[in-house]
């Protein structure tokens, strides 16, 4: 009786255990840098969700090796949402199941999801994948569709996967949000001033679009007073002024000054010195520079800042590519051209875990001294040179070779945000606009960018370009990635920008070891393993024939 009571006993213990684990779901995050923890703003934005959200996963087939990695981790988050929310609905989907492997690309790039192709080197040969790292976020009517690969200028293989990987989390919420999102903050584009033709922010506006209610503003528009105007500009959260070209009249900056104190954000990309592109780059090849008269000196002065009259070339730059030769013989040499300074953004809240940008033709920026705060968003290396206006400027200066020596001057401020308790810079002064509900001092936050093309797509054909790619070098910056994190922070969008901070502990092994001792690893790790099979087999045989 007791040789049965005791196993009868452990079979309702584990028929107890299996039956209470269906209602009780304990998870304990034993990772040291929690990485399967989600953060409080997922976790309270997946408990808003009351309707089905389908997710279908296009990372499937026979996955070479990192990106197995990266779809193994995109399952366990997705395990993780499930479990705060009944309303996600996963989906996995082979593209190559279509056909040939042809078919399967031609298919999914007319849904806007190209393949992305990965080279593998295995015992001398030369393997080639085609993965679709991409999934699709649908909600009712409304489909987005995110890119799994965080990928940066200079990358190496590991480092996207890895990078990937830390920002899956922020990817999967992000898709979310963006189709389920129903009240949106609203933002003004300037199109007054002269400000960056239409087709030139198509690519950065058609990205702003899942977060935000877009709209163009024109503070100059003759049929609107200037009071009615301010009124209309406060009923946007953040405005955007890319690139202004004319100058801004004392009721504009009242206009201006006001919004800001009175919460509106402003993000300005403003050029120091103007540079006539088209004669640099399209006709004789030569142009110069002078200083760009906008009348805002007063109005950034006023918040702690100033905008140098002069350009940065830095030694870190980004190429220029020349033609050389004619017809048939024409050849496109790419040439480091230091009037193209390529920073990557400071690691605070709105640069971190971002790229290299690109600028062109950028001015310095000064803080002075002020009870505004300050931090600093983009700055050069420490090898620069700073050339005062006029300018001459020609492209023979590409080719020329590069002097290091003369790049002595210490690193300068690009991009920078302000923010905290400022006077209106109109206190104490005849105001142009009878505005009753004037404010003497408020709450400002401003982001300047020395770049006024720093939110500019390139064009191909009539057709605007994606924000940050270079046709000429191929190259892919990461301009837009800051501009959007700069407008959630100027919006109060905080919450987002928080789970991009995430980041974890990887450990590796030494490639280069494995390599170079392959064979000796698998036959120890071989042989250790059957030795101490044959250990325990003769220790448990030995054990036995003493009880007998």
């Amino acid at each position: 009786m007791q040789i049965i009571k005791k196993p009868f006993i452990a079979l309702v213990l584990t028929f107890v255990i299996i039956g209470l684990s269906n209602y009780v779901d304990l998870r304990k995050d034993m990772t040291i840098d929690q990485r399967y923890t989600l953060s409080e703003v997922t976790i309270s934005y997946l408990n808003t969700l009351d309707t089905p959200v389908r997710i279908d996963i296009f990372l499937s087939g026979d996955l070479p090796g990192m990106y197995r990695d990266l779809r193994r981790e995109l399952d366990v988050f997705l395990n993780q949402l499930k479990f705060y929310t009944d309303q996600l609905i996963i989906e996995y989907n082979d593209p190559f199941v279509i056909g040939s492997t042809n078919q399967a690309i031609q298919e999914m790039k007319r849904y806007g999801m190209g393949p992305e192709i990965v080279i593998e080197n295995k015992n001398g040969q030369r393997n080639e994948s085609i993965v679709f790292p991409w999934m699709i976020v649908n909600y009712g009517d409304v489909s987005e569709r995110v890119f799994l690969l965080d990928k940066q200028l200079g990358d190496s293989d590991l480092d996207k996967i890895t990078r990937s990987i830390q920002q899956i989390e922020y990817l999967i919420l992000d898709g979310i949000r963006k189709v389920t999102l129903e009240e949106k903050p609203n933002l003004a584009v300037l199109t007054s001033h002269n400000t960056t033709e239409n087709i030139k922010l198509a690519d950065l506006l058609q990205s702003l679009q899942p977060y935000y209610n877009l709209g163009s503003f024109n503070l100059k528009n003759p049929e609107v007073s200037a009071l009615q105007t301010l009124k209309n500009l406060k009923r946007f959260d953040v405005l955007l002024v890319s690139n202004p070209n004319e100058h801004f009249n004392q009721k504009e900056k009242y206009i201006l000054d006001q919004y800001g104190l009175q919460g509106g954000g402003l993000l300005w990309m403003v050029n120091g010195i103007g540079i006539d592109r088209d004669s640099l780059f399209k006709n004789v090849g030569k142009t110069y520079g002078l200083p760009l008269e906008l009348n805002l000196d007063d109005y950034f002065f006023n918040q702690g800042l100033r905008l140098n009259k002069t350009l940065v070339k830095d030694l870190y730059c980004a190429p220029l590519v020349l033609a050389t030769g004619s017809q048939n013989s024409t050849q496109y040499i790419p040439y480091p051209w230091p009037y193209y300074p390529q920073p990557k953004p400071e690691s605070n809240l709105i640069g971190r875990q971002i790229g290299p940008v690109l600028t062109q033709f950028v001015s310095p920026l000064d803080t002075l001294k002020s009870e505004i705060d300050k931090s600093v968003l983009l700055q050069t290396s420490s090898y620069t040179k700073t050339v005062g206006a006029p300018i001459s400027l020609s492209l023979e200066e590409a080719t020329k070779k590069i002097q290091p020596s003369k790049f002595s001057e210490q690193s300068k401020i690009l991009g920078i945000l302000a923010e905290g308790t400022q006077k209106s810079l109109f206190s104490n002064r005849i105001k142009p606009i009878d505005y009753l509900d004037h404010l003497e001092k408020g709450e400002i936050k401003t982001i300047l960018f020395g770049d006024g093309n720093f939110g500019e797509n390139q064009t191909d054909k009539g057709a605007p370009l994606q924000l940050g790619y270079d046709k000429w070098t191929s190259n892919f910056y990461s301009n837009k990635q800051l501009l959007i994190n700069s407008i959630h922070y100027l919006s109060g969008n905080q919450g987002m920008l928080n789970i991009r901070q995430k980041e974890l502990n990887f450990t590796f092994l030494d490639s280069q070891k494995i390599a170079s001792k392959g064979i000796l690893l698998k036959l120890v790790l071989l042989l250790s393993s059957v030795s101490i099979s044959f250990v325990f087999g003769w220790l448990i045989q030995r054990g036995r024939s003493k009880h007998l």
